[in-house]
């Protein structure tokens, strides 16, 4: 498997969309520590939390785990 640039900024790119995924989970935002606590608020910091982990774990997943088509030989 060769192990180019674009995998290489793709595997970030992943890494870091789950990393900030899961700070949002830990670490409350400072804009909602100066709001008063409210559930919406609430609700939509895990609901984008929940997002930014699925979408770098696909993308993972898709960059190490799927099979590659072999492009069409052309005849």
């Amino acid at each position: 498997m060769a192990f180019d640039q674009r995998n290489l900024a793709q595997s970030i790119w992943g890494i870091l969309l789950i990393a900030m995924g899961v700070l949002l989970f830990v670490k409350k935002p400072y804009a909602l520590r100066l709001s008063p606590e409210s559930a919406f608020l609430t609700f939509a910091r895990y609901f984008i939390a929940v997002f930014l982990i699925g979408g770098g774990a696909k993308k993972l997943y898709g960059l190490y785990f799927c099979k590659r088509k072999a492009p069409p030989s052309e005849e």
